[in-house]
């Protein structure tokens, strides 16, 4: 082989192996995003924070559909922590069913949350170290939501469809959560039209 076709080997191989960098990341954001949806499913809400996200950024940011936007370390983990009722919406410790908590997260709410992603878009930066994605969701809900016929909360089943547009950092090689995005289009009781009642 002489030098000519050298580099031209070197420099293939080195493509190849861009490549399969990029293609195990996006695997990697890909599972991220699956222990997520595990989590949330499965009533493991704090542990989102504790597992998932960055904890060493301080432009962490989350905005949960039409909830507001929260940001750095301190507010994103009261979010999550609120949410698995680790502390209250004042940030205090919560002691057993005390505490001002959120209304999806009270005993009272018969709560179900399936959340199906899907179509993920995936890029990664050039020097590997930062992604953005996005996924469609789609799935079943019940929750305790304000019934503007009653003028009352009730437990109501609905129908809830969006998409993430998240953006992650990579962190002593394992991929973290920088920023959180769900982004809802309709949340729609299940016995009624998405046009009729588009926002639940």
């Amino acid at each position: 082989m002489n030098e000519k076709e050298l580099l031209q080997t070197i420099a293939a191989l080195q493509k190849e192996v861009k490549r399969l960098s990029y293609a195990a990341d996006a695997v990697d954001i890909q599972n991220l995003m699956s222990r997520y949806i595990f989590y949330m499913e499965n009533g493991r809400i704090a542990e989102v924070w504790d597992d998932l996200w960055t904890h060493t950024d301080p432009d962490v940011r989350v905005e949960i559909m039409d909830s507001g936007a929260y940001l750095g370390q301190e507010h994103v983990k009261r979010v999550w922590y609120t949410m698995g009722r680790r502390v209250d919406t004042n940030g205090n410790p919560v002691q057993g069913q005390g505490g001002l908590l959120s209304n999806t997260n009270t005993d009272r709410a018969a709560l179900l949350l399936m959340l199906t992603i899907s179509s993920p878009m995936i890029e990664v930066s050039e020097d590997g170290t930062h992604a953005w994605g996005q996924w469609h969701i789609f799935g079943p809900h019940t929750n305790r939501v304000f019934d503007p016929e009653t003028k009352t909360k009730k437990d109501t089943a609905f129908w809830i469809a969006g998409k993430y547009d998240n953006e992650f950092v990579k962190e002593n090689e394992e991929w973290k959560i920088l920023k959180l995005h769900p982004i809802c289009w309709l949340r729609t009781p299940y016995h009624k039209d998405f046009l009729e009642c588009p926002g639940c």
